[in-house]
């Protein structure tokens, strides 16, 4: 359907962010980027994880672990129709008993700290890895209406529920700037300029002129934000105004491709809109409805 530019950025950084996420899926963590390509070729489509994976129940076009959590708060936010921290919570903590697919570190340590905690709100762990303030898309797009500061104070708020880090703070921050910055008309290269953490930035460009494999091996493919954000910076700026490539080449470095894609997909689907996203993706991804709900129950 036609789109005027502002709802056109505001469902490519939904959808940038889980179709990232979902194309990464098949083959995420695995850190030999040549084994990698070896066994999957070059990976342009959704691909079904291996029953040796990490996420053998999951299928083709599925979200990971993380990108389960941002639809969670998709979904709270569809049922509450507001952003409550408090209330989020409780249903963040009640997907986890049913739930038949990895969990990560740092929602184990935030489930065994909130048995010891009144509010629950105050339990999570001192990760400092991407997970946590790359899950903000649904909020970033909720609110996208408000003022910035309110979908930064929103972004931190989700963060520190699970990762309680100065690290997570300061991704979730940039995220929500530069997302919120994006959406509403600004350029993808000054607003990464102006709100990226000068150190993650240094470390980008200190590799922007390497391909993308050797550039996020240097880097880190890991899970950290020391790795993961500076990661995310290179594919941005080296692959701007080209999704489908950055969204391949992030997939095909390996690692934690997926928590890599759900802040890269908040970036560049906000810089270039949904009509820049393959349409197979939009089409083939299993949350598409899910996405459609939000923004059509609750923006225009």
């Amino acid at each position: 359907m036609e789109m005027d530019p502002l709802n056109d950025k505001q469902t490519g950084l939904l959808f940038g962010s889980f179709c990232s996420d979902a194309l990464s899926l098949g083959v995420h963590w695995i850190y030999d980027p040549n084994e990698l390509e070896k066994k999957y070729g070059r990976v342009s489509h959704y691909k079904l994880p291996g029953p040796d994976s990490y996420h053998p129940h999951k299928q083709a076009g599925d979200q990971g672990h993380v990108g389960d959590q941002s639809l969670c708060l998709l979904n709270f936010l569809i049922k509450e129709k507001a952003w409550n921290p408090s209330k989020f919570m409780e249903d963040w903590l009640g997907m986890w008993p049913n739930y038949n697919h990895y969990v990560d570190g740092a929602t184990k340590t935030t489930l065994a700290n909130v048995q010891n905690q009144t509010d629950k709100t105050q339990g999570g762990s001192n990760s400092a890895e991407i997970a946590g303030p790359a899950r903000i898309a649904p909020l970033i797009i909720f609110l996208s209406n408000s003022s910035e500061e309110e979908v930064v104070r929103a972004s931190v708020e989700q963060t520190m529920l699970t990762h309680r880090s100065k690290e997570a703070e300061e991704s979730a921050i940039f995220l929500a700037k530069s997302g919120y910055q994006l959406i509403h008309g600004a350029n993808l290269l000054n607003t990464l300029n102006e709100t990226a953490p000068e150190w993650a930035l240094k470390k980008a460009n200190s590799v922007l002129s390497e391909n993308t494999v050797d550039a996020i091996t240097k880097l880190g493919p890991a899970c950290s934000i020391s790795s993961a954000l500076p990661s995310v910076l290179y594919l941005a700026i080296k692959y701007g105004n080209d999704i489908e490539t950055a969204f391949i080449e992030n997939a095909m470095a390996g690692g934690d491709n997926c928590a890599r894609g759900l802040a890269l997909g908040i970036l560049l689907g906000a810089a270039n809109g949904l009509s820049s996203i393959p349409r197979h993706w939009v089409e083939n991804l299993n949350s598409r409805a899910f996405l459609h709900k939000l923004i059509t129950c609750n923006l225009w």
